[in-house]
């Protein structure tokens, strides 16, 4: 890891000033279009919207569930003892891998998760062949195979269309995984939520206590016989947020054959769309 160092943060470090770079120049370009259209206040309103944005990111510190930010849409299917089984509908997502080809990775590693994070946070600000900066979303899914993944908002009049990331010639940048775009299937998931920071170790004891219950209910995991189990992890928080505040979730996949929906439990984008859960 140390090794990696001299070469990777120059890496982050380029492709995110070179996404902020790209946002500054857009804005640039709005305020002289504004002003040729005779609407120089067009701007001044733009300015105060992204004011409002800071602030409300400041707010979120101290919330469980960020307001204002978006997600996959799923609806809770039933709910037992610490855990819900969920029901996701497909989307679309920014991945790139933690680790290299064919190596473990584990949470304990944060220098390979703020590279994978600063790599999809970049294409979201820019780094992408249409200079586009999309909206941030939540949650941070981060699955046991080593992959981080950024859920994609739904750009207005182009479904399923998103722009590539950047790929440059004379640099592999973070050489752990490019950032690519792909579809998630939809999914059964039982999930449990957890606060804290999320270690190998907690995640392991998590996953403990998330099967055991799942067996005492007789609810099957969706997983082939003799297989290791899979999990994904969802982060909602950003990572200054205090620890006993965040909202931590561990999903694992399930098969259910007789369960009693109900709809009242409907969630849109996982329950945040307006901060709120609807119960």
């Amino acid at each position: 890891l140390v090794e990696d160092l001299p070469t990777v943060v120059p890496k982050i470090g380029s492709r995110v000033l070179n996404a902020l770079s790209n946002q500054a120049q857009k804005n640039f370009e709005e305020l002289q279009e504004d002003i040729k259209a005779g609407d120089p206040l067009r701007s001044i309103s733009r300015i105060q919207e992204q004011t409002a944005e800071i602030a409300a990111e400041a707010k979120n510190v101290f919330l469980e569930t960020p307001e204002g930010l978006v997600g996959p849409q799923y609806r809770v299917l039933s709910r037992g003892e610490g855990y819900e089984i969920r029901e996701y509908d497909s989307y679309t997502v920014a991945s790139t891998s933690m680790s290299p080809v064919d190596e473990a990775y584990t949470m304990d590693d944060l220098a390979s998760g703020g590279e994978a994070f600063n790599a999809l946070a970049a294409y979201l600000f820019g780094a992408n062949e249409e200079k586009e900066v999309m909206e941030m979303t939540t949650p941070v899914s981060t699955t046991s195979t080593g992959e981080m993944r950024f859920y994609l908002k739904e750009r207005e009049g182009e479904s399923g269309s998103f722009p590539m990331p950047v790929v440059e010639n004379d640099e592999i940048f973070n050489e752990k995984g490019a950032v690519k775009i792909q579809e998630i299937p939809a999914a059964t998931l039982a999930v449990a939520k957890f606060t804290g920071f999320v270690t190998e170790g907690e995640v392991a004891r998590q996953k403990d206590a998330l099967m055991t219950c799942l067996a005492i209910d007789g609810i099957e995991i969706d997983v082939p016989h003799a297989r290791s189990v899979p999990h994904v992890i969802l982060q909602y928080n950003p990572p200054y947020t205090i620890p006993i505040l965040r909202r931590n979730e561990i999903g694992i996949p399930v098969r259910l054959t007789e369960v009693e929906e109900d709809d009242s439990h409907l969630s849109e984008g996982w329950g945040v769309e307006d901060g709120v859960e609807e119960e």
